[in-house]
């Protein structure tokens, strides 16, 4: 009893240190997709509507296996058409993604006891719940973006890749719907974890598959050259796709005319540069994926909005820069008020000086009238005793 008891607490303890871990990172990957990307609001999904577009998880798969297999997938494919239904096998795989839901509900029962706080889950505030929510969205973010280094595997990587964010994403939709005490359980609450990932905007995973696709393509053909050259490489390609020959000859004239032996080209450098460029591409989108998923979550299970629409971060100096930003707004908007006031008053004053200066003008122009008027009758008297004064000269 005394060795499981150490070996429980040392589980424990592992167990511990590797999720602070995991929060820490996925704190920083979330301050790093702040910075380059532009804040969104997501949208709430109604559970259980039973019309809702399929999850691109299920399509991206199917992608990923037919690329990684290549020529013989449709070969298995135009044969399994003849012997089984389409009905059959759409139900065999709805049932093996049925199973990878499983594969995540019991991977976030295992997980979240050991979170301290949950165990007093229902006692939290909607602020504490909010905290608890941050924490666990970390994680799943740092695990999903630790999925980008299967990149290193070229295309059998690229499926798993695929398997392993579907994985992590339907474990993010469990524990937050747990979180937030709306768990989901069940048959009912597998559809309803689909629903949701069919409801988050996941469009760049197409980005990103047909990227790996291609750096894995490539990989292959660099391989192959490095042992039966490149410009036999080259041609073998463009015989078997008629699209990429007209490229391959392309590459071939040019050689030609400046005079490179393309067999005798060193591509070991190259071969090494593209596992590296296919894990910062995963790991990149990944984030961003998981983003989506996290987001549309918090706006379906947070008890208001104003938590279901706030940045997924934990860190506290960009709340502090949030509220100077409030606080600089407020005293741009009172230093506003205040010069509107102050242009209306300055406003008034002038119109009331007009007025006033009308009125002067106006009572100078009277003035000026009346007086004209007294001087005209004077010189109209003056002319009028003058005249009279001759007149009675003249009787004289």
């Amino acid at each position: 009893m005394a060795k499981r008891s150490t070996l429980s607490k040392g589980v424990s303890s592992i167990g511990a240190f590797t999720r602070n871990n995991l929060e820490r990172m996925g704190a920083v990957i979330d301050g790093m997709n702040a910075k380059t990307s532009k804040p969104r609001q997501y949208k709430a999904v109604n559970l259980g509507d039973d019309d809702y577009q399929q999850d691109l998880f299920r399509e991206q798969t199917l992608k990923a296996t037919q690329q990684l297999l290549g020529p013989r997938f449709a070969t298995y494919g135009k044969y399994a058409k003849k012997v089984v239904p389409n009905s059959l096998f759409q139900s065999t795989l709805d049932g093996a993604f049925a199973q990878v839901a499983k594969l995540a509900f019991n991977w976030s029962q295992i997980d979240l006891p050991h979170e301290h706080r949950f165990a007093n889950i229902e006692s939290l505030d909607d602020e504490q719940r909010y905290a608890l929510a941050t924490d666990i969205a970390n994680q799943n973010r740092a695990l999903a973006t630790m999925g980008g280094l299967t990149g290193l595997a070229g295309l059998p990587g690229l499926l798993a890749d695929t398997l392993w964010l579907l994985l992590v994403s339907l474990r993010t939709v469990y524990q937050l719907a747990a979180v937030y005490n709306k768990p989901l359980t069940g048959t009912q609450g597998i559809k309803m974890a689909y629903e949701l990932l069919a409801n988050a905007d996941l469009s760049k995973m197409q980005e990103k598959q047909a990227l790996l696709a291609g750096i894995g393509i490539g990989k292959g053909l660099l391989d192959n050259a490095q042992n039966n050259g490149l410009h036999n490489e080259l041609k073998n390609l463009g015989l078997k796709n008629k699209n990429v020959n007209f490229y391959a000859e392309q590459v071939d004239r040019v050689a030609s005319q400046v005079g490179i032996d393309l067999d005798q080209i060193n591509l070991s450098w190259v071969r090494r540069l593209l596992p590296a460029t296919a894990v910062v591409i995963g790991m990149r989108y990944n984030s961003q994926l998981i983003d989506e998923v996290i987001g549309v979550a918090q706006a379906t299970f947070a008890p208001e909005a104003k938590l279901a629409n706030r940045a997924i971060t934990d860190d506290s100096s960009s709340e502090v820069k949030v509220d100077k930003a409030g606080d600089n707004a407020q005293k741009t908007d009172e230093q506003a008020e205040q010069t509107d006031a102050k242009n209306t008053d300055t406003a008034k004053e002038s119109a009331k000086k007009d007025v006033e200066n009308k009125d002067t003008k106006s009572k100078e122009h009277k003035d000026t009238v009346d007086k004209n008027a007294k001087n005209s009758d004077k010189t109209d008297r003056t002319k009028a005793d003058k005249k009279s004064a001759e007149q009675s000269s003249a009787d004289k």
